[in-house]
Order: structure tokens, then sequence, then C-alpha cells
């Protein structure tokens, strides 16, 4: 019976030691890959006193441009793109997202709409950061009038982190989209701080004042109503941004954007034409952070604590079995019968 009993012990610490290494090596791993069905949140972003062009038409047809004050509210919307990312081959097959996005901003004070856009993209599952994919695209959608234009593949390249950070984010710099001048600028590490009780890496972008490209019928536009008597103008543009990354998930849990843009015309002072800092509503950060605790729970439970609490019990019990087996009596072998004695012949 101890045999059977050490056996067993031995038996099920070594399947306890089995099944810590597939937790590690199997489990978690895939646990660190953005699933295909996840749909993320709707994430809005409100800058209350903002300085901004409005551009409209009044109820008598009057179009009216001009530089108001009030609060925007940007709302970022994400469907994954399923058959895209079935379709994908090579390298990006199964370890890609495609992800459609769709951006608004509104006047909340007077439910104005300020702009439109969508965009697709492709990302890797587990960095978070962009991939080359000849189908990504952007498509800024007029607000005024009915707009027949697409998303054209081709006509726009993202590079670098744009709405996720990495599984493990380290303390280290990250290049990170800007959307106003299409190109990823380093984002480097600050430091650490707790927010919502999570710890967090904070992230920070600058931005430095420069010159924007502009099409001369924006250009035009703009300064027919903000400064008639000019005959041309440049537009300059500047921004910051400080992200709050949860390291485990990679899950930006808060943010904070501060964005400056101003019309310098060839006559007459320059005129703010942006001037907002946009951050999280509640809703948006309490949902995030919701996620993110979920899935740091998850990592720690399933690439930590029940590890090393299988390793341990199997340890535990594959020793107390060997020791079951050692102390366990060996059986003992049947004696030999005694041989007949020879009977004497008379």
């Amino acid at each position: 019976m101890r045999r059977f009993a050490g056996a067993l012990l031995f038996g099920l610490g070594v399947l306890s030691v089995v099944a810590a290494a597939a937790l590690a090596w199997l489990v978690v791993p895939a646990l660190k890959r953005v699933p295909f069905d996840m749909k993320p949140p709707d994430v809005v972003v409100n800058a209350p006193d903002a300085t901004f062009v409005s551009a409209r038409v009044l109820s008598d047809g009057t179009p009216k441009v001009a530089v108001e004050r009030g609060t925007l509210r940007n709302t970022t919307g994400i469907k994954p793109g399923y058959k895209d990312a079935a379709a994908l081959d090579g390298k990006l097959a199964g370890n890609t997202l495609i992800w459609n996005v769709y951006q608004a901003t509104d006047w909340v004070d007077q439910q104005v709409p300020i702009s439109r856009a969508e965009s697709r993209i492709a990302l890797d599952r587990v960095s978070g950061a962009a991939v080359a994919w000849k189908g990504q695209c952007y498509n800024d959608v007029k607000v005024d009038k009915q707009d027949t234009t697409i998303c054209q593949p081709g006509s726009i390249t993202f590079t670098g982190q744009l709405y996720l950070f990495p599984f493990g984010t380290e303390k280290k710099t990250y290049q990170y989209f800007d959307g106003t001048l299409r190109r990823s600028l380093p984002m480097a590490y600050r430091g650490t701080e707790k927010v919502a009780g999570l710890r967090t890496y904070r992230f920070e972008q600058i931005v430095p004042r420069q010159d924007l490209a502009a099409d001369d019928e924006t250009v035009a536009g703009l300064l027919g109503f903000l400064a008639p008597k000019a005959k041309t103008a440049t537009m300059s543009y500047q921004a910051s941004r400080t992200l709050w990354v949860e390291p485990m998930t990679g899950a930006i849990v808060a943010y904070r954007e501060q964005q400056h843009r101003e019309l310098t015309p060839d006559t007459g002072a320059a005129i703010p034409i942006l001037d907002a800092t946009f951050q999280y509503d509640k809703a948006t950060a309490d949902t995030i952070v919701d996620q993110a605790r979920d899935g740091r729970s998850q990592l720690l439970l399933y690439g930590r604590y029940l590890p090393i609490g299988l390793l341990l019990a199997g340890i535990l019990a594959a020793v107390a079995g060997l020791m079951v087996l050692r102390r366990a009596p060996r059986p003992v072998a049947p004696a030999p019968e005694p041989e007949p004695s020879a009977v004497p012949q008379g």
C-alpha cells in the first residue's frame, strides 16, 4: 500500500511540474497576444475651454468660418477587420490585427461637427506597433457636404505605437505616431506613477514648433474669413503628449495631449486656430482601467502564481513520494520448499 501511495505522490508531483511548465510556456504567451475578436471600447477625450476654428453653414445658407471657444470632444471607434486579417499571408498571417478606425471631433456646446476621419491600420498582436501593410489608409471626411471619397489603400504609412503599447512595456523610449505630421516621433519613459491604484509607466513626447504643409485651398479659405487683407500665410504646429501605461498589458490607462496651431498671415498678428488640451472622459478612463486591471490579474495568475504554486507543490509531492517509496518494506521472497528426503530402499 505504501509503495502505491508513494508512486501516486511522485506521479502527481511530476504532473504538477509539467502543468507549471505548460502554463509558463504555452498559456501565458497566448494571453500576451491581442485576440482577433477583441472589440476595443470607444475612446472619448475632451478638451474644455479650447480655442478652435469652426466652419459651418448657418440656417440662412451663409457659410461661416470663425475662431470659437468651447469644449471639444474627440471620439475614436474601432471595428476589427476580421476578413482582412484572415486574408493576410507570410509573416503577417496569424500575428496581425486589422483595425478600421473612425474619428469624430465635435463642438460640444453647440453640437456642431468639426471634423471626421477614417483609417485602416495593421497592428502587431504582441508589440501593439503598426506594421507595414499595403491596405493601410487615411481619409479626412468632409462634414459640411456629402462626401463620396474613400479610404484609399496606400494613402498613409503608419509606424510606431498608436493605440497600444507592448505586453511587458519597458522603461525605454518608443516611437509614437503623430497624426498631424503623419510620422512617428520619440516618446520617452519619464517615471513610474500610480493611476487608480495601478502601477504605470509615464511616457512623454514633445513635438517642437514647426511649419505645417497646407494646401492652397485650405489656406485661402481661412484667410478669406480670418484675415481678409492678407494674401498668403503659413501654418505652424506644436504638441506634447503624456501617456500612463500599465506595463504588463500595455494598456494606456491615462492620456493627456496638448495641441497648438497658428495661422500666420503676411499681414497682421498670428491667429490661434487650435489651442486645446485633451484628456480621457471618466467613462473611458474607468473602462480602460478596469480592463487593464483584469488583464494584469490574469497574467499574474497564469504567469506567476499558478506556475509557482504548481511547481512547489509538484516538487514537494515528488520528494514525498520518493521518501515513501524508500521507506516502504520490500516484498519478501517466499522461502523455498524443503526437498523431500530420500526413502531408503530395502
